[in-house]
């Protein structure tokens, strides 16, 4: 009778195994995501002007109003236009897309794809969708007009969500 545990079935069988690890991660199998943050060399320093998409009337559609933004080593200019549109409307005609007080969301970039992970707060906001809308595309729009950004992504607490109470937040919001 033969013996099965040879010196080169063991190796044929590493060989294998490596084979196929090999082939998955080339493939996207294994590979981890990496999030990357906006580095020194994404930034314009200096002051840039923003377009920021307020509510408008009718919560409907959005009112723009341009503003401009002091950048400074260091700086996320993407949180830092959210920052600017959670502080509210200078323009008559603008209504705020968010209840007063809540915090700056912390904006990644993954590609041309902005990551926006809510803090828990914005869970926790008990608004009807047309609110919902407003403070979800507000925001994407808002950043949108950054012309590396081609979609933007929310994450609820660093986890994806199905929904921030009536508004689906599975698929990512492009440039309309």
């Amino acid at each position: 009778m033969r013996r099965f545990l040879t010196f080169f079935n063991i190796f044929g069988l590493l060989v294998l195994v490596g084979g196929l690890w090999v082939m998955f991660y080339t493939q996207g199998v294994l590979r981890v995501p990496v999030v990357n943050l906006p580095s020194k060399g994404d930034e314009r320093l200096g002051e840039r002007p923003v377009r920021l998409h307020f509510a408008n009337a009718k919560a409907d559609g959005f009112s723009i109003e341009v503003r401009t933004l002091e950048i400074s080593e260091g700086d996320n200019p993407l949180e830092l236009a959210l920052a600017e549109l959670l502080k509210g409307p200078k323009a008559q005609g603008a209504y705020p897309v968010a209840p007063v007080g809540l915090p700056v969301p912390k904006v990644y970039l993954l590609g041309d794809q902005a990551i926006v992970n809510l803090p828990a707060a914005y869970g926790r906001l008990q608004q009807g969708s047309a609110a919902e809308v407003m403070l979800v595309y507000g925001m994407a729009y808002t950043l949108l007009e950054f012309p590396q950004i081609k979609s933007v992504r929310f994450l609820l607490e660093g986890k994806e969500v199905e929904s921030l109470g009536h508004l689906s937040l599975l698929d990512p919001i492009i440039r309309p």
